[in-house]
């Protein structure tokens, strides 16, 4: 997905819609906390719903118990600009929302024509979604400055934004967060606005922004504000940037933070945080590779989910669900059916819901997953 890296560059990475330090080289080796796998025949994986275009987030709508799976879509064939690292970027109102009904196993599109973009390697636009209090919340990605979304035109105001989906299946921007990178730039890399990941919560929407290493919050009138600075680390003497993809409220209250981590993949690099608001971030696990999502199961269990578990750059497409136990255990729920997964949502009967083959360029491969593990 990278090119050569350069300590003081990163860009989209161009499969997953994230930007990415370019600091980082080969790969190396980092020392994990003993994965404990489940046996096969203990866990059940079922494809619930295909024909997705480039999915990516998921969550859990109890009003109407169902599953609502976010998808980039395709992008288009034009009007494009130029994007994060040079790369031309072409517009499309290809995005939608999918409802997946576990009770009669229906999906069927909520909300389309939503604002999507494409490059030689990606497909970004419609990366997370969030139900509270009967709201749904969505974020998009866009990878790129303020000129890159000027060049796509009007229908492309709402890349790199925060909103809500309306009842009628319409976008209603909410928090512009490339106004906020454009203007703060917080980290010194460069301008590039590509959120990834989101909360929602009382005093607003908090974002995992992967283009800009940081959290943050967007107010429920649209203020944009950094909430926290996600650290770069040094590997091998070069810089890797930490790359967040998702967040999430933790069973104590307290948010935790996934990162992807640089390109090319440092296996072990990726890192899981714990942070409360006011305070800086603090690492509590170490060990994991290119994490693209995290939750907690309905029994208050870290998940984690991994793109690739040998890293984006092996031919080995293969992800990997984790599940962190409060002592810090770990266990392997899945990897077997797992291709470029790149979202999970508890829901109820200990089912596990993932999107997965999120990683084409428009194609309507992406599936939903339900697994269902023991314990």
């Amino acid at each position: 997905m990278m090119s050569d890296p350069a300590p003081t560059r990163r860009r989209a990475l161009p499969a997953i819609g994230l930007a990415v330090a370019l600091a980082a080289t080969s790969a190396c080796a980092a020392t994990a906390q003993q994965l404990v796998p489940v046996a096969a025949t203990t866990t059940t994986i079922e494809t619930v719903a295909t024909g997705l275009v480039t999915p990516r987030g998921l969550a859990w709508d109890p009003a109407t118990e169902r599953v609502l799976v976010v998808e980039a879509g395709s992008g288009g064939p034009a009007p494009c600009a130029t994007g994060v690292g040079g790369y031309p970027a072409c517009f499309g109102s290809t995005g939608a929302v999918t409802a997946y009904s576990p009770a009669d196993g229906a999906s069927s599109r909520i909300a389309e024509g939503l604002p999507s973009v494409i490059n030689e390697f990606s497909v970004l636009g419609l990366h997370d979604i969030d139900v509270r209090d009967g709201v749904t919340t969505v974020v998009l990605g866009m990878g790129g400055e303020m000129s890159t979304r000027d060049g796509l035109g009007a229908p492309a105001v709402g890349l790199a934004q925060s909103g809500t989906i309306e009842p009628s299946g319409t976008f209603r921007p909410v928090g512009d967060l490339l106004a906020f990178e454009q203007k703060v730039n917080p980290h010194p890399a460069d301008v590039n606005a590509n959120a990834y990941g989101l909360v929602t919560a009382p005093e607003g929407t908090y974002v995992a922004e992967a283009g800009g290493n940081t959290v943050l919050l967007v107010s429920p009138a649209g203020e944009v504000s950094m909430a926290a600075a996600m650290p770069d680390q040094v590997i091998d003497g070069k810089t890797v940037e930490s790359v967040p993809s998702a967040i999430a409220r933790g069973p104590d209250g307290a948010y935790y933070i996934s990162e992807y981590s640089g390109e090319p993949t440092v296996i072990g690099a990726a890192r899981i945080w714990r942070w409360e608001p006011g305070s800086a971030p603090v690492v509590l696990h170490t060990g994991f590779t290119g994490v693209i999502d995290m939750t907690f199961d309905q029994r208050g269990r870290m998940l984690v989910l991994e793109l690739a578990q040998k890293g984006f750059d092996s031919p080995d497409r293969t992800g990997r669900l984790v599940r962190v136990e409060p002592d810090g255990t770990r266990t392997v729920v899945a990897t077997q059916g797992l291709e470029h997964p790149g979202g999970v949502v508890a829901g109820p009967r200990n089912a596990l819901y993932v999107t997965n083959r999120t990683t084409g360029l428009g194609d309507d491969s992406g599936q939903l997953l339900k697994i269902v593990p023991a314990g």
